[in-house]
């Protein structure tokens, strides 16, 4: 992931000036975000201390809020670019995917969790498939509302029965925002 993410920073478009534009920036900083929660998913499950938990919590917190702001800043920033906008749904679903796999793999649901990363990932090939994909700013919050479902579940303040609740809350979204694509 990490070498994905050094090619995609030198293969980002440049603005008139030569530098990265703005979106770039904010999404090159949300994927580096994510590929290091997707590093720590794969690690193996034990008990990790609470600063480590507040700091992932927190970590995805940031990242779910650089993606709902990523594609308004390129927007009046004029920094917009096809390739940032493919890149951002990617990294989106890639967050959602990991902070799904860090629910599970410290034992706070069960495997089904995995659905909204899985999901996330079939939503966005759909909408990248499409000539015009149309998001609404509502597409947006429920985006965000997945991503910090899963991330106020890792932090070690939340009581199970809330966590189950955040769980079963980012993946009823995620089935939600998939079934009305597919309608679409």
């Amino acid at each position: 992931l990490l070498v994905l993410l050094i090619a995609f920073a030198a293969i980002a478009p440049k603005a008139p000036s030569g530098q990265n534009t703005a979106g770039t920036r904010f999404t090159v900083a949300r994927v580096a975000m994510t590929c290091l929660l997707g590093g720590l998913a794969v690690l193996p499950a034990g008990n990790p201390p609470d600063p480590l938990l507040w700091s992932v919590a927190l970590m995805g917190a940031a990242a779910a809020g650089l993606g709902a702001a990523d594609s308004w800043l390129a927007q009046i920033t004029n920094s917009a670019s096809g390739f940032s906008e493919k890149l951002g749904t990617m990294a989106g679903a890639l967050l959602v995917l990991a902070l799904a796999l860090l629910v599970w793999r410290l034992g706070l649901a069960g495997v089904w969790v995995i659905a909204a990363g899985a999901l996330g990932f079939a939503e966005a090939a759909l909408l990248e498939s499409r000539e015009t994909p149309q998001r609404g700013l509502w597409r947006v919050w429920a985006g965000l509302a997945v991503r910090l479902a899963l991330a106020a579940a890792i932090a070690p303040i939340a009581p199970p029965i809330a966590v189950t609740g955040l769980a079963i809350l980012a993946t009823a979204i995620a089935i939600g925002l998939m079934g009305h694509t597919l309608v679409q």
